[in-house]
């Protein structure tokens, strides 16, 4: 509750003397629930890095994979369309001066398969814990005390976390029998969850979130930021939600939809006192897209609990994703442009390794190698160390606005990056490219 009684009391202060104007697992059903007891933790492998691209003509760049690092499929893309031209007014409030967004260079490690699992990390500052809501079924007090453990491994190498707890096809089971659900068939992604307007899923959310793992994650010195995830994410953790409308039998509409997306971002504030951030790289639906939902997310919670408490990510961190409207994400840059004009908190996750330097290929940005073909292929033939040096840095300078490739492309003032273990280990281009090295300390957090 401290961040609704800070925004009471700044309101309180303003009426008396004036004021001026933030892998989701591929398989949909729940583990068998687990135990609370960490005397047996269990250490799992960071992830394989090697999610696939998707099928593309062959005079393409590569597309933009829906997976994060552990993940591999292969899913037909999205096209943007035009959104309306209030994603670009001015907002009537001024946000609040930003005076610390999230800096750091992260991993993103294999995700928590099973209740009481530990992740490993290679990453300088720390890592992106990848728990599911349902891991440990219906046992909250289990996942808290898998999420604890694994931020007291990280306080003790003196490192931070970044926690995403997925959502989407992975709730628990109590959870479906007692929510309004929906049925999602998107490539692997087959399942049901809770429509996220229902009061029993929002209720059993809340309980999750401010009875059991808030309250124990409270002032933990390794905890950095919480992701704002929903049931309606595709893969659990992204903002993109891969079905169209006629999904839902008694669809009540957009805004009906938008407000739940905010209700739900309530809860999240109220369990955590850390910034509440999220995929915002993306927009919704198959048909008739919605990046509205997510920009009015980020402007909403920025103006109610200033920007302090929000920030953004793109989980497809790539320059030429956001270049021309020729590709789908470029809608969503005025998310991020605002962001960077507020100097909220911004992360990056690269849409691959950068030793699939071919990933970031682009006749709109620059050539790192021939483009993978077919499904499940992410090999990159032709890519040479010089093209993985470079798709580093050029990608780590363009998100942390020091130049761009393309003059077309949005001015990003990212704070935050989440790289691929491939790229993090003693191995990987991190460690054998100095000129890629010094690109990611660019994001060192700040000294206390």
């Amino acid at each position: 509750m401290m961040k609704r009684l800070t925004v009471l009391l700044g309101v309180l202060a303003c009426g008396a003397v004036g004021c001026s104007d933030p892998e989701p697992s591929t398989s949909p059903s729940s583990p068998d629930a687990g135990t609370s007891d960490l005397t047996d933790m269990i250490l799992v492998d960071a992830g394989s890095d090697l999610g696939a691209p998707e099928d593309q003509p062959v005079d393409m760049p590569p597309v933009e994979d829906m997976t994060t690092p552990d993940a591999d499929m292969s899913e037909p893309v999205d096209q943007g369309q035009d959104q309306s031209d209030d994603m670009n007014a001015e907002e009537d409030m001024a946000p609040s001066e930003s005076t610390g967004p999230i800096r750091g260079r992260f991993e993103s490690a294999g995700p928590i398969r099973n209740c009481n699992d530990l992740a490993t990390w290679n990453a300088p500052d720390g890592f992106l814990l990848r728990p599911q809501m349902g891991v440990c079924d219906d046992d909250m007090t289990a996942l808290a005390d898998t999420i604890v453990a694994n931020l007291d491994a990280a306080a003790a190498r003196d490192a931070r976390v970044m926690l995403v707890i997925g959502q989407g096809l992975n709730l628990p089971s109590s959870w479906l029998d007692s929510c309004e659900t929906y049925a999602l068939e998107s490539g692997r992604f087959t399942g049901e969850s809770c429509v996220p307007w229902d009061s029993n899923y929002q209720a059993k959310l809340q309980e999750a979130l401010q009875t059991h793992i808030g309250p124990r994650v409270k002032d933990h010195q390794a905890l950095a930021g919480v992701y704002f995830t929903i049931s309606t994410m595709t893969n659990g953790s992204e903002m993109h939600f891969r079905t169209n409308r006629s999904t839902f039998s008694n669809y009540p509409g957009d805004e009906v939809l938008r407000q739940s997306y905010k209700d739900v971002m309530a809860i999240y504030q109220d369990a955590f006192d850390v910034p509440i951030v999220f995929e915002a790289g993306h927009c919704l639906w198959n048909d008739d897209k919605d990046c509205q939902t997510p920009f009015e997310l980020y402007t909403s919670t920025r103006d109610t609990y200033g920007v302090d408490a929000v920030g953004v990510a793109m989980w497809n961190c790539a320059e030429r994703f956001f270049v021309s409207e020729n590709s789908p994400e470029f809608h969503t840059r005025p998310i991020f442009e605002e962001a960077s004009k507020d100097g909220a908190s911004i992360g990056c996750q690269t849409v691959g390794s950068f030793a699939q330097a071919c990933r970031f290929t682009s006749t709109e940005t620059a050539d790192y190698g021939t483009p993978p073909m077919g499904p499940g292929n992410s090999t990159c033939p032709d890519s040479t160390p010089e093209d993985i040096e470079n798709a580093c840095v050029d990608t780590v300078d363009w998100f942390r606005g020091a130049r761009q490739i393309n003059p077309a492309s949005p001015v990003i003032q990212g704070t935050w990056g989440e790289f691929w273990s491939a790229d993090m280990r003693t191995d990987g281009v991190y460690h054998t490219s100095t000129a890629c090295q010094e690109a990611i300390d660019a994001m060192i957090p700040d000294t206390p």
